[in-house]
């Protein structure tokens, strides 16, 4: 607020106003909020010290000399308390403009993020208008409506509106629910538009933008010029700098999952199909490599004697912002030979073309799973044997190496074997199979890569 302001408004106190000036102080206080307020207050502070003459009047203290504001003061005064109550009131009842509408974001583990410029943390809020960099690990952004964006760094992506998003450069996967209205996701050269639909964006600044669509379809328009086309499930284009639209192959698996604290590795149930080198599971990059002997699918589920199958991981899913590994094996009776036998028979981990860890029935007449770390230690038992075919999970923490074998489908808090490994490992292979004169039977094989806070 101006000097000359305060001025003028104690000049309207003190009747000192032509009336020319007069009429455009009235004028201005209908257009300008602050300078109204500003009168509000000068008013209440008339109106305290009038009072407080008042008062001092009744108790026989001399009058003051009559004030020089003319009658039309007290009309003003009223107006003015009036007008202040009725901004207030349309201020505290009116919908104004539309309230800005936050998105909340979530950070891995190892992320490096900044909120238009400065330092991002776990619960920022991703106002309209701001610029969220992600230069490691991921962030998931929950945007109004139920709306989900997952962002791979290295990643830059404005948040327009509630109902625009513009990712600048990297990658996004974004999942838009039912009965909600579109979203906008804007590259440098595509602009997507999609409702009820799950689907990734690649921004390419100077290259070319891709978008790839997993589940319902996205109305693509390039951002120059006119084309347009519609893309349905398992369907992906990709859109250069002039406009032009090419369709191309469709990879899900290069964009992260909704629960990227989640990076699923392998999942197998082996209850339908045939069991040999080709055979690709109903979650894995890879394939399985049949290397020794010949095991069949029986039923719900495989089994055979003397043979060997290997799965490549991927070497990236274990990670600062993942550390921990879990791989879960269901196993069933056979009717080859029981699960128990001097023999081995189970599970195996993998890393450069080493068997670093081995679970399941070691060499041995012990009748019991146990767990082998290999370095020419014996393998290591429960306290009380556990016999016959079983739910069983591995749990590999890579931040101090520990490994731990718990019965069941998750690791609970007393593990019935425990022992370290080094820490900082990526596995990268797991074997299924048996020894001569010993044999498997697996129902299901499920590895994944986790985030996981507790350490044991």
């Amino acid at each position: 607020m101006r000097l000359s302001d305060h001025q003028l408004v104690m000049a309207a106190f003190e009747g000192t106003l032509g009336e020319s000036a007069f009429l455009d102080l009235q004028r201005r206080l209908g257009e300008e909020p602050e300078l109204l307020a500003l009168y509000r207050e000068h008013a209440l502070l008339h109106h305290s010290l009038c009072e407080e003459y008042e008062g001092r009047s009744q108790a026989g203290d001399a009058p003051p000399v009559p004030s020089r504001a003319p009658r039309w003061i007290t009309g003003i005064i009223t107006f003015v308390v009036l007008a202040a109550l009725s901004l207030a009131a349309w201020k505290w009842f009116s919908p104004g403009k539309a309230t800005r509408l936050m998105a909340g974001c979530d950070f891995s583990a190892d992320a490096s993020a900044n909120l238009d410029g400065r330092p991002a943390v776990d619960g920022s809020g991703f106002a309209p208008g701001s610029r969220l960099t992600v230069d490691r690990g991921w962030v998931r952004l929950s945007l109004p409506r139920q709306t989900v964006a997952v962002v791979q760094a290295p990643a830059s992506i404005v948040y327009e509106s509630d109902k625009t998003l513009r990712l600048e450069s990297g990658r996004a996967r974004f999942q838009i629910p039912q009965d909600v209205e579109a979203l906008t996701v804007k590259a440098p050269s595509l602009v997507a538009n999609a409702q009820a639909a799950s689907f990734g964006v690649l921004a390419k600044p100077g290259g070319l933008d891709e978008v790839h669509v997993f589940e319902g379809e996205i109305n693509l328009k390039a951002a120059a010029g006119a084309s347009t086309n519609i893309l349905k499930a398992k369907e992906a284009a990709s859109v250069n700098g002039e406009g032009s639209i090419q369709r191309i192959e469709s990879r899900e698996q290069d964009f992260v999952s909704l629960t990227p604290e989640v990076r699923p590795m392998l999942e197998d149930h082996f209850d339908s199909g045939t069991f040999e080198t080709g055979r690709r599971p109903a979650v894995g990059a890879s394939h399985w490599r049949l290397e020794k002997g010949a095991p069949k699918i029986v039923g719900n589920h495989l089994e055979g004697s003397e043979f060997e199958a290997y799965f490549y991981l991927p070497a990236d899913a274990l990670s600062v912002s993942r550390p921990v590994l879990l791989v879960r094996v269901e196993t069933a009776e056979t009717s080859a030979a029981p699960f128990h036998t001097p023999e081995w028979s189970g599970f195996s981990l993998y890393q450069e073309g080493y068997e670093v860890c081995f679970f399941g029935d070691s060499f041995g007449p012990e009748e019991t799973w146990s767990l082998d770390v290999k370095r020419s230690l014996v393998p290591l038992k429960p306290a009380a044997y556990e016999e016959g075919p079983r739910t069983m999970t591995l749990r590999y923490d890579r931040r101090d190496g520990s490994v731990e074998l718990h019965e069941g489908a998750e690791p609970g808090p007393h593990p019935l074997i425990r022992s370290k490994l080094l820490p900082g490992l990526n596995f990268d292979q797991i074997r299924i199979g048996a020894g001569p004169g010993a044999a498997l039977g697996v129902k299901s094989v499920i590895v994944r890569a986790i985030e996981d806070s507790s350490k044991r």
